[in-house]
């Protein structure tokens, strides 16, 4: 679900439930996640931020200041932005805990939102892309559970990858609820300046990544 990025401020207030409803992109056929192909950069190159750790709702203001900052906003076509499929939900488990796998659930990440900003420069077009939600954690989690999001985000053109990049995004649980925001805002995509409107973004978690 793409939104104005003002409205990245209210994740907070969206109940769990919605949560889970949001952003599901049904019927797209796009590349797996996971597989290496056309990586701008080797998935275990990608260094989590100070900011990725930090408080989840100062990560959320700051990413709406990120996105406001440029003052040329995207006139005419931008590339929208939509959730790959059933990859909005990201778990993880303990393999060693007995029981049901809900009973061995460590946390589990949703996306709920997601913005994007263009500049085109002549030749070139620069892509802003946030992505935010939430963290919840399970049965298995506790007060030093960090969260790891493998988050992928994909700049197609029909069947041409022109960026792909995994972000591995740290969120520290929140007390007494074990619960997080968390955003990650990419700002270093570039592509050559779309002649069409056949340019696509794409977001998920990445479960095949390492």
């Amino acid at each position: 679900m793409s939104v104005s990025f003002p409205k990245l401020r209210a994740i907070g207030a969206v109940s769990v439930l919605s949560l889970l409803l949001v952003g599901c992109a049904g019927g797209i056929s796009m590349p797996t996640f996971g597989s290496k192909t056309n990586e701008t950069a080797p998935a275990n190159s990608v260094q989590t931020t100070q900011a990725d750790a930090a408080n989840a709702g100062t990560i959320v203001d700051d990413t709406t200041r990120m996105m406001l900052s440029n003052p040329k906003k995207f006139a005419g076509y931008c590339p929208s932005v939509s959730i790959l499929g059933d990859t909005n939900v990201v778990k993880r488990f303990d393999k060693r805990a007995a029981g049901n796998a809900d009973q061995k659930l460590i946390y589990q990440g949703v996306i709920q939102q997601t913005a994007r900003e263009c500049t085109t420069l002549g030749a070139e077009m620069f892509i802003k892309v946030g992505v935010a939600g939430r963290v919840l954690g399970g049965p298995r989690s506790s007060q030093k559970t960090v969260a790891e999001l493998p988050l992928r985000i994909v700049v197609r053109k029909q069947d041409n990858v022109l960026y792909s990049k995994l972000h591995k995004v740290k969120v520290a649980l929140n007390t007494p609820d074990r619960s997080a925001l968390f955003a990650k805002v990419d700002s270093g995509i570039s592509i050559v300046t779309p002649s069409e409107r056949n340019v696509q973004i794409l977001v998920g978690f990445d479960s095949q990544s390492k």
